[in-house]
């Protein structure tokens, strides 16, 4: 008898989804089988210096793009960019079946670009976690067999996470579950003595030490008798304890939301959140939690060393195990969750997804009234905020579930990648001239401390966490300095440069506000052997999705910059730096000084960050790239205009107007103006004159 058709499966029509050969990852260690992945690629597609006629013009258009994808938001990463952005570089610079290189892979964005345009991708990356993100960014996924996984899953950790989040509703008394719980900080009131939550304290409107408006948390038993006592989140701490409840009755009570403070004026809530909640709480921390979960030291720190990294901060992260950043209800339902994933089909897609998530039940997650879904306070830092929310673990977990089936279907991946974690510095399984183009976002000094970012991750997914010696940082705690990071740095740059065909491109995307780091990238890329491609204007990557203190602050870092170098074919003579030794800090600078003018000449009213960025991209194009200080030359040439900025830019009420929130734009003084205009005239007479 034939199947009957099933029109909500769509099985008639669903396609067979392709499988990445055996070995393509190799989880904390270098992949054995690099090596033959690219000798069978030149097999594939045989490079002849003699015959070859590669010639393509240097990319030249700055690109503006969107976070706000759900192939993006599948797992957050440190400084990841947007893998749409990459697939235009991809795209001019190779063709279908070309091998693309990314040393310092992250998450995963070249790969996954290089393998959606038809091409094949190297990904390596010293953090076991990365290519961990990366393997799981460039696998494709058969939607169906992860949902099927993802329903046993559940079935099998339900009862004991329903017991962790229990409560009862003060409304029925029927069976509830806590949708999240809020913790606060205790302080003491340096006027009364009293300790008080923070949640607990009054908001009212004072000023900072030099008048500008802010607004406070007072003493709430100091301000019923008149007096406004400020309680300080930098004094004293006293313990994080339960102050909030939201809860959802499961008894078809309606409204089926509630919530309980743990000073509620009603005696029946104040009882439910006494006994039910609070009680619930107790009970957890009675107990043992029977599953294994990391308790590793934070980067291994010895007991007797004060702070574990330069992410450690007195107050505000000063745990000392990864552990300790977790609440124990929480620390138990991911605990949970983690030992049933290791019997679970769909593994690593699942662990994806866990690690996605993790970092967002951690006590990093700030209480936000209204906000519905967690994050840690700041991305790229270890905070602790001082009122922060517990959430409810499955809800969220499968909300990223769903994010990675609706991603999937945007993937289409027709060709093959190799994942490595191994050091950058020894590609020496890729042989030489094999590469058809790099792209890559390298370590930003000490800008990004991806090693100590990625801890929690490594540890979770039980990987070695062992490795930091090997990591290109700057890291004053573990004794890495500049000299550390260009060194390693150059040698990466010489395995990229001997790996490369002569005649192809590396592209370095790099966002740092350092002028003497990009001075640095700028002679080690010489120095490897790498020319400087050249474009009319700077490049850049500009994600637009910016915080409102973001958009109005007047800084020279708000997009990734990009520079093309290029390894000369044997026939090109190697130009020379333009930097010539003798080069005083006067000459330099006037270079810069009439950068700046060019610029505002023709672009008046610029932000900061946009001349910045014509600077750099200018001078290290050029070779000549010095360290320099940028404001003192700016502020010579130019001065600022402030004007007030809309902090709502979808209510545009007159109230959201205000003066100390405005964007500096930058115009030429009125002396530079004229040597701008001479300039400018000198150039076009020359021109003319030619």
């Amino acid at each position: 008898m034939a199947k009957k058709y099933d029109p909500q499966s769509n099985s008639l029509f669903k396609k067979d989804v392709p499988k990445m050969p055996e070995g393509y990852y190799s989880g904390d260690k270098p992949n054995p089988n690099l090596r033959a992945f690219v000798e069978q690629h030149l097999r594939e597609r045989p490079y002849d210096p003699e015959t070859d006629d590669y010639d393509v013009p240097a990319f030249d258009k700055p690109i503006e793009t969107t976070k706000a994808t759900a192939i993006y938001n599948m797992h957050t990463y440190w400084s990841k960019k947007p893998h749409d952005a990459i697939r235009q570089y991809i795209r001019h610079y190779t063709q279908p079946g070309d091998l693309v290189l990314d040393p310092f892979c992250g998450s995963g964005g070249t790969a996954l670009a290089a393998l959606m345009e038809g091409r094949k991708a190297i990904a390596i990356d010293r953090s076991p976690a990365a290519t961990f993100i990366t393997k799981n960014y460039c696998t494709p996924v058969d939607i169906d067999e992860l949902q099927r996984a993802f329903e046993e899953l559940k079935r099998r950790v339900k009862p004991e996470i329903d017991w962790l989040y229990e409560t009862r509703c003060d409304r029925c008394g029927g069976k509830a579950t806590t949708a999240y719980t809020v913790y606060s900080q205790v302080f003491q009131c340096p006027r009364c003595m009293e300790k008080v939550p923070l949640f607990d304290c009054v908001e009212v409107k004072g000023e900072t030490a030099k008048g500008k408006p802010k607004k406070i948390s007072a003493c709430p038993h100091c301000h019923k008798r008149g007096i406004v006592e400020e309680i300080s989140t930098r004094a004293e701490k006293f313990g994080a304890v339960p102050v909030l409840v939201s809860y959802i009755c499961l008894s078809g009570c309606r409204p089926a939301r509630g919530e309980r403070r743990h000073d509620d004026p009603d005696k029946k809530k104040r009882e439910y959140f006494e006994t039910y909640d609070l009680g619930k709480i107790r009970e957890i921390e009675a107990k043992e939690i029977p599953h294994w979960y990391p308790k590793d030291r934070m980067m291994h720190a010895p007991d007797d060393q004060e702070c574990w990294g330069v992410k450690w901060r007195a107050g505000t992260s000063n745990f000392r195990t990864v552990d300790e950043l977790f609440t124990k209800r929480n620390l138990w339902a991911l605990a949970a969750i983690r030992e049933a994933l290791d019997n679970t089909a769909q593994r690593d897609l699942l662990l994806f997804a866990f690690s996605g998530i993790c970092l967002g039940f951690s006590k990093m997650c700030q209480w936000i009234p209204g906000a519905s879904y967690p994050f840690p306070m700041m991305r790229g830092t270890y905070y602790m905020p001082p009122i922060s929310k517990e959430q409810l673990v499955p809800h969220y977990y499968e909300n990223r579930i769903e994010l990675i089936k609706r991603a999937a279907k945007q993937i289409t991946i027709s060709e093959v990648v190799v994942v490595s974690t191994q050091d950058a510095r020894k590609l020496y399984k890729v042989p030489s001239a094999s590469v058809d183009y790099i792209f890559t976002d390298p370590p930003y000094a000490e800008k990004v401390q991806y090693g100590e970012l990625n801890f929690i991750w490594e540890s979770w997914l039980g990987f070695n966490t062992h490795w930091h010696d090997e990591e290109i940082i700057v890291n004053e705690v573990r004794g890495k300095t500049e000299e550390d990071w260009a060194n390693m740095m150059r040698q990466a740059m010489a395995e990229c440069y001997r790996v490369l065909k002569p005649g192809r491109c590396i592209s370095l995307c790099y966002h740092d506000t350092s002028e003497g780091t990009w001075a640095l990238v700028q002679d080690i890329m010489a120095e490897s052997g790498f020319i400087v491609e050249k474009s009319e204007s700077a490049l850049y990557i500009d994600t637009g999705q910016k915080s409102y203190n973001q958009l109005v602050a007047d800084k020279v870092n708000k997009r990734d910059l990009v520079i093309n170098f290029r390894k000369p074919k044997p026939s090109e003579l190697t130009p020379s730096i333009a930097i010539t030794g003798n080069e005083d800090n006067t000459t330099f600078n006037e270079k810069v000084r009439q950068i700046v003018r060019d610029y505002l000449g023709a672009n008046p009213g610029s932000t900061k960050d946009r001349v910045y960025d014509e600077v750099v991209s200018r001078m290290v194009r050029s070779g000549q790239m010095e360290a320099h200080d940028f404001d003192d030359i700016l502020r010579t040439l130019a001065e600022e205009v402030r004007t007030p900025v809309m902090k709502n830019l979808f209510e545009k009420k007159e109230s959201d107007l205000f003066g100390t929130h405005e964007i500096a734009r930058w115009y030429l003084k009125e002396t530079e103006l004229v040597i701008a205009d001479a300039a400018e005239t000198a150039r076009e007479d020359a021109a003319a004159e030619k």
